[in-house]
């Protein structure tokens, strides 16, 4: 890890076996997440094979709110997708691990964003993944994504549900003034961004957070004590695992970085999604309480929510798509190998196989190709 000879190590990677993936009972019963950003429609293919065997919804915070209520939370997405066949199978893909559409609106004057993420393997025969941003058929760019606006995101803000967790990985006008809403009324603010295009906005955005998580590989250059420090701070830097830090406001500050080494994986599938279901794995362990929770929280606690999160981190690895241990692997399944990797340190290897041909299903998904469909 980069600079890490300079760092404070956690001193353990002790497994936390007894420690229940579901919300405990010391907790709150089916906490509430809430958040905006980035809902896409992931369109997943294996290049080496030319096939593209599965559509999911996809995108930071689409899938960090659609692990957490496949784990029990009421998961509410926050946003406008498009009125177009790629918007309807998000739709559909969320609802089937119980995510409630109730806020995501679908407009005829928008498009459902799209990414393309091919899986091929290196000379060496690891699994590496590239996000495409047109379509592999026709060469159109491929929908991307859209803000809510001011006028609308006002609106919203007063008809939301209060939430435990608010979390977003874009930056608006829009999206901050639903996240000051929610902070007011004691949410726990959940910022994950992927880059910095407003200094303003960005700096806002992270005033307003109680939790930043941010890779390395897109955002190594973040200098965040030029901001208000966050009551914690996560950097994630793939297989050489992560750092934490712990601002001011938290029962036991540190603002020294402290690193934690990944668990090993020993068949790597597909890494894309990973860093969602860390994310999911620390909000689960940590969050449920909200804002007052961790504030409470010790730093043992904290270590325990990032053991989680990378032990979740880990099982994906062994998955094709983002989130494709859901649907091939039950709750209790995916609970008992989350265990094994804590007691372990290392993922079990599995299986999957492709289905159909890349240019037969992104015809009907694309705008422009769509337009050619055969009657």
């Amino acid at each position: 890890m980069k600079g890490s000879a300079k760092l404070k190590s956690s001193g353990t990677n002790k497994p936390l076996c007894d420690h229940m993936i579901e919300v405990g009972q010391n907790k709150k019963s089916n906490p509430i997440i809430m958040g905006t950003g980035l809902i896409s429609l992931d369109a997943v293919f294996l290049a080496d094979n030319g096939t593209m065997p599965k559509y999911w919804a996809g995108g930071t915070c689409g899938n960090v709110l659609t692990i957490l209520a496949y784990l029990g939370w009421r998961s509410y997405p926050v946003g406008i997708i498009g009125k177009d066949e790629a918007g309807a199978l998000v739709i559909e893909d969320v609802k089937r691990v119980g995510v409630r559409t109730r806020f995501l609106e679908r407009d005829d004057k928008h498009q459902t964003p799209i990414v393309v993420e091919q899986i091929r393997k290196d000379v060496r025969g690891i699994a590496r993944h590239r996000f495409i941003w047109t379509c592999p058929n026709c060469g159109a760019q491929l929908p991307g994504y859209r803000t809510i606006p001011i006028n609308r995101a006002q609106i919203l803000a007063e008809k939301l549900p209060i939430p435990d967790i608010f979390f977003f990985d874009r930056v608006s006008r829009g999206i901050l003034h639903i996240a000051e809403t929610c902070a007011a009324k004691g949410a726990l603010v959940v910022f994950e961004p992927s880059g910095v295009k407003e200094a303003k906005l960005f700096q806002e955005a992270v005033s307003i957070s109680h939790i930043v998580k941010y890779s390395h590989q897109r955002m190594g250059h973040l200098k965040l004590p030029a901001y208000p420090v966050p009551l914690l701070e996560v950097e994630t830097f793939g297989e050489a695992g992560l750092r934490y830090r712990l601002g001011n406001g938290f029962s036991t500050p540190t603002q020294q970085w402290a690193e934690m080494k990944a668990y090993a994986v020993e068949l790597v599938k597909d890494t894309a999604g990973a860093g969602d279901w860390c994310t999911g794995g620390i909000l689960n362990t940590l969050g449920s309480n909200g804002l007052e929770g961790l504030k409470s929280a010790t730093e043992k606690d904290v270590i325990e929510a990032l053991h989680f999160g990378q032990a979740f981190a880990a099982l994906k690895c062994s998955y094709e798509g983002a989130r494709g241990v859901m649907y091939t692997s039950t709750r209790k399944k995916l609970e008992q190998r989350v265990r094994q990797i804590l007691t372990d340190k290392k993922t079990p290897t599995l299986r999957e196989n492709g289905e159909r041909r890349l240019s037969e299903a992104l015809r009907c998904i694309c705008p422009k190709c769509s337009k050619f469909k055969d009657p």
